[in-house]
């Protein structure tokens, strides 16, 4: 089956800070892809580094492309070979296109392919269009529970949930979680979801740390002001016993520690905050190199992990739990775009952040 589509209007990045919104073409539909009509496109802090800086740490691109990757729609038209989706099937699109092939992707790491590409950087054209073209692999159903502008978070969901499954989230442990962002408040959400007792929740922004403490925290609080001339352990441990105590908890620690803003303070209180033999999970970027505790990771004997990105069954875990009404994402709603006033919806999320 074939769709004629008359335009395809795409949010192009011509240059750091300069959309054009514009017609551009439709790849064609070869016999294992799927033609998608989008209809929500969430915007992530991702999104935002590429529009302000036209790249992401040392890559930077060279070329104009079409933002966007936290996208969802509608199937139009289908492959000859494809069986698993078919014309009319609600589908959120899983943005990063692994190989399926090399060692990583055959151990279940796709996240971490040897050759992955993303939607929305580099060569690679984003979702943030009328019409989108990817593997049938790449799609995930969506059931009709799940509204739309819901759809637009299942990505970042996702990468939550990949957090979650790297620090082993369980029924009855302790958690700290600083930065209140989308990504510090999606991990809250996880971990109440999957029976985590107590959630401690910091972050710089009175306004994050009210909305964290209203959905999900039970204890949230801004991170205190380290004075130029502390040490930055003493100020760490000082953190740590305070909030401790005002959260009713044993000075020993948390059982696992979730940094989600990338601040270099936060490192250290995140490696503080954890009891010996705890996890520590780094999730926020912040600049490439930090100065980090490692005398910490060896006397308190620490798991310390990464997590980028999202694994095989991370979609579908994301979708059933907003589907099961177990995880409500319309308060992280915050404005709804048109595709023509893209501008403005990147303009809205870069004073949010501010």
């Amino acid at each position: 089956m074939t769709h004629e589509s008359s335009s395809n209007k795409a949010c192009v990045l011509m240059k750091a800070m300069t959309i054009e919104i514009k017609d551009v073409p439709i790849p064609p539909v070869n016999k294992d892809d799927v033609k998608v009509k989008l209809e929500a496109t969430g915007i992530c802090g991702t999104d935002m580094h590429i529009y302000r800086h036209f790249g992401v740490g040392r890559e930077i691109m060279t070329d104009p492309v079409v933002l966007g990757h936290e996208s969802v729609g509608t199937v139009v038209q289908v492959g000859e070979n494809v069986k698993d989706v078919s014309v009319g099937d609600r589908v959120a699109i899983e943005p990063f296109f692994s190989c399926r092939k090399c060692f990583n992707c055959k151990r279940g790491k796709t996240n971490l392919c040897k050759t992955f590409r993303q939607a929305g950087f580099m060569e690679v054209q984003g979702t943030l269009s009328q019409y989108y073209v990817c593997e049938s692999d790449f799609l995930v159903k969506v059931p009709d529970s799940v509204s739309w502008e819901e759809g637009g978070c299942i990505q970042p969901l996702a990468v939550a949930i990949q957090i979650a499954k790297r620090a082993k989230f369980g029924a009855g442990q302790t958690l700290a979680v600083f930065g209140c962002g989308p990504l510090g408040c999606l991990i809250m959400a996880v971990a109440r979801a999957y029976g985590v007792s107590k959630i401690l929740a910091f972050d710089i922004s009175q306004k994050r740390v009210d909305f964290a403490k209203s959905l999900w925290a039970d204890y949230a609080a801004l991170s205190p002001v380290r004075p130029g001339d502390q040490d930055i352990l003493e100020w760490a441990d000082a953190f740590k016993m305070q909030s401790m105590a005002d959260a009713g908890l044993e000075s020993w620690g948390v059982d696992i520690a979730v940094e989600a803003s990338g601040a270099e303070a936060c490192m250290a209180a995140g490696m503080s905050f954890v009891h010996p033999g705890g996890t520590y999970v780094q999730a926020g970027l912040g600049r490439p190199l930090n100065t980090f505790p490692t005398s910490m990771i060896v006397v308190k004997e620490l798991d310390v992990i990464g997590s980028v990105r999202y694994t095989v069954g991370c979609f579908q875990t994301a979708i059933e739990l907003i589907a099961s009404g177990k995880i409500n994402l319309k308060p992280m709603i915050t404005a709804v775009f048109p595709l023509s006033k893209s501008v403005e919806a990147l303009e809205c999320v870069m004073q949010e952040r501010t």
